[in-house]
């Protein structure tokens, strides 16, 4: 019998090889900046050439793990769907973006009672820098819009809920992968609903695509947003000094907004999974292929 494609996945290794190859990139920057023009001073500059450096490793990783397994990059991402209904997904990521953003206020208030160092440290790492220049904001939109949703959609979406699904089954590695993928955010509550929306959305398509588009659609949207409230801030800077004592102010005023926003979008993302689940029996999108038929196709044998 065939060997099952994922069966020589090793999810494991990935972390050592982020830790490894981010360092060794971010390295190799900095030689770059010795001996190049480029200028890697300020907190700016430093923040965007570690993100880049991070994403690289990924890649590097998603090309190993593709190539030593024997999988097909161009498959695992899959071809636009056809009969797909496209204006299905921004409807589903408004639910899931305004239950994520009400779950934040909730997380923000609990950890602002119980462990307010927790908080300060979260805000801190979310601070943009100061000197901030066209180019940084340029690279950094770049960075969020186009590489985190290709590059980790295809890291969790496709090789660990595929390799997960082989070892446990579809629905377990559901559950496992959009948890790991929250845990690793700000937001971990609402992130992993949103991971497990793009999960979801694979699985019913057999197509990357969709999760990837999802997942730009909600990164850009939280940039615009972002840069939204930065700039109606009146009397502050763009990118100031974060003022730690007004932020949590702020949060623990938005408690209440926080469950209003969760108790109505929850019964809906809940309704959407449930009628979404995959049966028991269930194939793996890159096993099932493109023309299975829904989330309930056999897995075959090996």
């Amino acid at each position: 019998m065939p060997e099952h494609p994922f069966a020589r996945v090793r999810t494991r290794t990935v972390i050592p090889w982020m830790i490894i190859g981010t360092l060794l990139l971010i390295a190799a920057f900095h030689v770059a900046a010795w001996i190049t023009p480029l200028d890697l001073d300020g907190d700016s500059a430093t923040e965007l050439a570690g993100m880049v450096a991070g994403y690289a490793a990924l890649l590097t990783w998603i090309l190993w793990i593709c190539r030593r397994s024997g999988i097909g990059l161009r498959q695992l991402i899959g071809h636009p769907p056809t009969g797909f209904i496209w204006l299905t997904m921004p409807a589903v990521l408004v639910v899931a973006m305004i239950f994520s953003i009400g779950s934040w206020f909730l997380f923000a208030y609990a950890l602002s009672m119980v462990a307010p160092g927790v908080l300060e440290f979260l805000l801190t790492t979310m601070e943009t820098p100061v000197d901030q220049s066209i180019g940084y904001r340029i690279g950094m939109f770049m960075v969020v819009v186009v590489m985190a949703p290709v590059l980790e959609e295809i890291s969790f979406r496709g090789l660990l809920l595929n390799r997960w699904g082989y070892k446990w089954g579809l629905g377990k590695a559901l559950i496992a992968t959009s948890l790991v993928f929250g845990i690793l955010h700000a937001n971990p509550v609402g992130i992993t609903v949103i991971g497990l929306v793009a999960a979801i959305l694979y699985l019913q398509t057999r197509s990357l695509i969709v999760p990837i588009a999802l997942h730009a659609l909600n990164n850009l949207a939280a940039t615009v947003i972002g840069y939204v409230l930065e700039w109606s801030e009146p009397g502050e800077a763009w990118g100031g000094p974060l003022d730690i004592a007004a932020e949590m102010e702020e949060i623990r005023a938005s408690g209440l907004a926080g469950v209003v926003l969760v108790a109505v979008t929850l019964p809906a993302i809940v309704w959407y999974v449930r009628r979404h689940w995959p049966g028991r029996d269930a194939a793996g999108p890159y096993v099932a292929g493109p023309g299975a038929p829904g989330t309930d196709a056999p897995v075959p044998p090996g």
